[in-house]
């Protein structure tokens, strides 16, 4: 199985798990760390560090919510040296696409996969209406 770990601004993480639960249910392997106001870059650095080395024994895809955010920068210091995959940019669509499918697929499967659909999970709404 592959794990997840979310890592986010505030508890975006948590809540996209939550709210997963929803329409999946229980999602395993799945774990997220906030960064939360009046944390310290490297209290981040630290619970991230302690996450992957713990969840990277496994194959691992990390998933941050904002390109040269925080959690993002946290996550692309410890790559260094380490075999996990980080993807940023997640929202809740893509999220359950991968959580639902991620024993079907290698993880550079699932990168492409979810750059592919990426791009398909947000749509202008009023061009749609236009359109159809």
């Amino acid at each position: 199985m592959i794990n997840i770990l979310l890592v986010t601004h505030g508890n975006f993480g948590k809540e996209l798990l939550k709210s997963s639960e929803l329409i999946i249910g229980k999602v395993e392997n799945a774990e997220s760390i906030p960064f939360e106001q009046g944390e310290s870059f490297e209290e981040l650095l630290a619970k991230v560090e302690e996450a992957v080395e713990r969840l990277s024994k496994d194959d691992l895809i990390v998933f941050t919510d904002m390109y040269g955010g925080s959690p993002f920068i946290a996550v692309s210091r410890v790559m260094k040296g380490m075999n996990f995959y980080h993807i940023t940019g997640i929202n809740f669509p893509l999220f359950i696409d991968i959580a639902v499918n991620r024993d079907s697929y290698t993880l550079e499967e699932i990168a492409e996969k979810i750059i592919k659909n990426g791009k398909k999970s947000i749509v202008f709404v009023n061009e749609q209406f236009l359109t159809d």
